[in-house]
């Protein structure tokens, strides 16, 4: 090989990596994340605090009002970006509590790649969740945190 071939091979490359960048860029700023969390007395805040339009939380706090005892509702928070489902859920902890908070979350029409149960402070389990969205799903954030809600008010 010549020198102008080396050359000429070497800016072809450098132009499919141009390009090869522009496209993830573009990707990037088309993914978008929303969050919700559940708030006190199944009352769902709405709260855009991010700078990002695309980003939107809610919050839902089972403390009572002076923050330190765990009531029978669960905290629950989720982010959805794409094709993944990040769950968090803070709960009593009973018997079953984490067969049965898995088993809602793939009726839901999501398939959970991974969890991480830790119980915390004796009495509350902290549940992490990450799923991936099937076909047959079809919520936005805050039904899924609702519905999450609502099947932790039968079992719990």
């Amino acid at each position: 090989m010549d020198k102008a071939s080396v050359l000429g091979d070497a800016i072809k490359y450098l132009k499919q990596l141009q390009d090869k960048v522009q496209d993830l860029e573009v990707r990037a700023t088309k993914q978008t994340v929303e969050s919700a969390v559940i708030v006190k007395k199944s009352n769902l805040l709405y709260d855009e605090d991010n700078n990002d339009a695309d980003n939107k939380s809610c919050s839902n706090d089972s403390f009572n009002t002076q923050g330190n005892t765990l009531k029978g509702l669960p905290e629950i928070e989720a982010k959805i970006s794409e094709q993944t489902v990040l769950i968090k859920i803070h709960c009593e902890n009973h018997k079953g509590s984490l067969v049965k908070v898995l088993a809602e979350i793939e009726a839901l029409g999501l398939s959970i790649t991974s969890t991480n149960m830790t119980p915390f402070a004796g009495a509350s389990l902290h549940i992490i969740a990450l799923a991936q969205v099937d076909e047959k799903f079809s919520m936005n954030v805050k039904d899924l945190v609702k519905k999450l809600n609502q099947a932790f008010k039968q079992f719990m």
